[in-house]
């Protein structure tokens, strides 16, 4: 089925995929070897089922700090692209880039730190670029998470960011610098003394983003100009254990400030864009008998403003939010463990493009007990959240996830049936002259279903593999349209159905003298149509939808040897259409991009020094994926790290 992809796949991957396909006898001859494989072990939270990977309903896709720290001079949004199976739709470097699963928009994936939602509720999505991938230690895509999990806006799933502080005290200082006038500076610590722990994390960054490319509209090569982008990010946090529990606090402030030169074709040499958020989330976590209590109180303040004096555009934006929530957990017996949450939240918007100050009270409850049956080898996740809005009514969100262990500590089946929603955002409802006060909620009825294979987990090699086939029917889906006087405005008029197939394979293997290889690959197949016409003469039923590619194909190869660690990473993504009919004149041609980092790293004394290089689109391929905004050809970054450990 991925067979078209992978003819596709750059040389230097060839001797990677047959590292993949090892014989599962051979790594058991060599699990003598005194070399012990290391593997990280990371606590899933993306959907709220404290159970390991293998007995999840359904897949979660973990990036881990190690990989992380490979690539902490990117946002989260250039991770992801290469990282993950989510297609990430990139204006380019310093523009907007969000993401896209399982050929949903990127208003129907719900993006949680620490398990809170930072979609803007003004637009309902995040913009990926905004977010440093230094300030997470690690990143969970579960593209199969249900409503009942997080609340609404996950019609396609989730993606959960966690900003946990290590053990140990430590002083981190790096330096980077790259192509198109890029310049970072991080200054990362942490103090623990065993009851206190301290943490600051805090980053400056500069670029000119002035790049080439070619511009296919007049077949010539250009310069990118009015591209500048100077970002401050700053994440403090303190914590404090307590005789049954702990109490936490953390403080994110960022400030970015983007020029915004529009597309190839029409750009806008004098529009900006100013991003502001403070955001502080603190909780307390202890255990009563058999039963554990946890409370979070979350506050945020984001500003968005967008100038363009060109067009006499001035919007200004200020979001606030407000959200408590108090979760119990009671464990009566080794079978079963209730579980549930009371939450409240109030979320307000100032801005000139409304009539007046908006606000929306919200209320939701959730139970969620985990049952295990059939000598543990069954696992149910049943699970009823209710949610009252008090700007579009209330919602019911039923879920039921399945676990079996075929053959144990080998093979897992798993599924899901969920029935989903999205609350519209405050645009569609309230924007002026155009909203529309009376949407509902996108809803959607979710199926999945996917098999786990673990072969082989030795001292010398780690192996496993997921096969996750899945279908969902999206129901009142929102959809601007022009009226009859020409201005655009949303409605539920949208019937679309998702349905596909996605395969992931991962290997480690250990030899001798330390050498260490990690081979992680992804392909999927997405078919996301319009099943209904959304008015008489609708062409677009039946087709794909823009900017969804049906094939997708990642790999990402890790070679650790000693002080020297290299990272190799391709994509290949498919056609992907620009207007709403499968035609070939009006498509994006596929792309393959391969990226290649090297890192050095020594000790001396209390001080290590890392030293990183990385190669970006190495073949310098030309290739967009937004219609005329253009992508980097081959570009460097570099940068020197050093850390005191006390």
């Amino acid at each position: 089925m991925f067979s078209r992809p992978i003819l596709r796949i750059s040389r230097v991957f060839y001797v990677a995929i047959a590292l993949a396909l090892l014989p599962v006898g051979f790594t058991h001859a060599q699990s003598v070897l005194a070399d012990t494989l290391q593997l990280d072990e990371i606590t899933v939270v993306a959907t709220r089922i404290q159970q390991p990977l293998e007995y999840q309903p359904i897949n979660i896709e973990l990036i881990d700090s190690a990989r992380i720290g490979m690539l902490e001079n990117r946002d989260i949004g250039e991770i992801l692209a290469a990282e993950s199976s989510l297609f990430i739709k990139q204006n380019g470097p310093g523009s907007f880039s969000n993401a896209s699963q399982r050929g949903l928009s990127s208003e129907q994936i719900q993006v949680l730190w620490e398990g809170i939602p930072i979609n803007n509720p003004m637009l309902g999505q995040n913009d990926l670029s905004l977010l440093p991938a230094s300030f997470f230690s690690d990143i969970q895509v579960s593209s199969g998470v249900p409503s009942t999990a997080f609340g609404g806006g996950s019609l396609s799933g989730a993606l959960y960011l966690s900003s946990d502080w290590e053990q140990g005290s430590r002083i981190s200082l790096q330096q980077s610098a790259g192509s198109y006038g890029q310049r970072q500076t991080s200054l990362n610590a942490r103090y623990n003394t065993g009851l206190w722990q301290v943490g600051v994390r805090s980053m400056l960054s500069r670029s000119e983003n002035d790049f080439s490319y070619y511009n296919r509209a007049y077949n010539r090569e250009e310069q990118r100009s009015h591209n500048r982008t100077e970002r401050e990010n700053l994440m403090t946090s303190v914590k404090r254990k307590l005789d049954k529990g702990s109490l936490e606090s953390t403080f994110w402030i960022t400030d970015s400030k983007n020029q915004i030169p529009g597309s190839v074709i029409s750009p806008s040499p004098k529009a900006r864009q100013e991003d502001q958020s403070l955001r502080w989330l603190s909780s307390y976590n202890s255990r009563w008998g058999k039963a554990k209590i946890s409370l979070t109180n979350y506050l945020e303040r984001v500003e968005l403003n967008y100038f363009d004096p060109e067009i006499d555009t001035h919007s200004l934006s200020t979001n606030r939010r407000w959200l408590m929530s108090a979760d119990i957990k009671f464990q009566p017996s080794t079978f079963v463990q209730w579980k549930g949450e009371v939450s409240g939240g109030i979320t307000g918007v100032q801005t000139n493009n409304y009539t007046s100050d908006k606000q929306r009270q919200q209320l939701s409850v959730l139970a969620n007990p985990v049952i295990v049956a059939l000598d543990s080898k069954l696992r149910l996740y049943p699970a009823l959240r209710f949610d009252a809005y008090s700007d579009f009514g209330s919602v019911v969100s039923p879920s039921l996830g399945i676990n079996y262990e075929l053959i144990e500590e080998t093979v897992f089946l798993r599924g899901q049936l969920s029935r989903d929603f999205n609350p519209p955002t405050f645009n569609a409802l309230y924007w002026a002259q155009s909203g529309n006060p009376n949407l509902e909620a996108e809803r959607s009825n979710s199926f999945e279903a996917g098999l786990a294979v673990m072969p082989s987990k030795t001292s010398f090699s780690f192996a496993s593999a997921q096969l996750t086939a899945f279908y969902s029917r999206i129901s009142d889906g929102i959809r601007w349209f022009p009226g009859n006087n020409g201005v655009y405005s949303p409605s539920n008029v949208e019937q679309i159905t998702s349905q596909g197939l996605e395969a992931q394979l991962k290997n480690i293997l250990s030899f001798p003298a330390g050498l260490q290889i990690s081979l992680r690959q992804s392909g999927s197949f997405t078919s996301t149509e319009i099943t209904e016409p959304r008015f008489s003469g609708d062409g677009a039923v039946g087709h794909q939808l823009r900017y969804v590619p049906k094939w997708k194909y990642k790999a990402s190869l890790s070679i650790k040897k000693g002080m020297a660690k290299a990272l190799l990473q391709y994509q290949w993504i498919g056609r992907r259409y620009t207007t709403d009919t499968e035609s070939i004149s009006n498509s994006l041609d596929p792309y393959q991009v391969t990226d290649a980092t090297l890192q050095l790293q020594k000790s001396v004394g209390g001080f290590r020094f890392t030293a990183r290089a990385g190669i970006n689109n190495i073949f310098g391929t030309n290739y967009e994926i937004v219609q005329w905004y253009a992508m980097p050809q081959r570009n460097y970054n570099f940068s020197l790290t050093t850390t005191y450990q006390f």
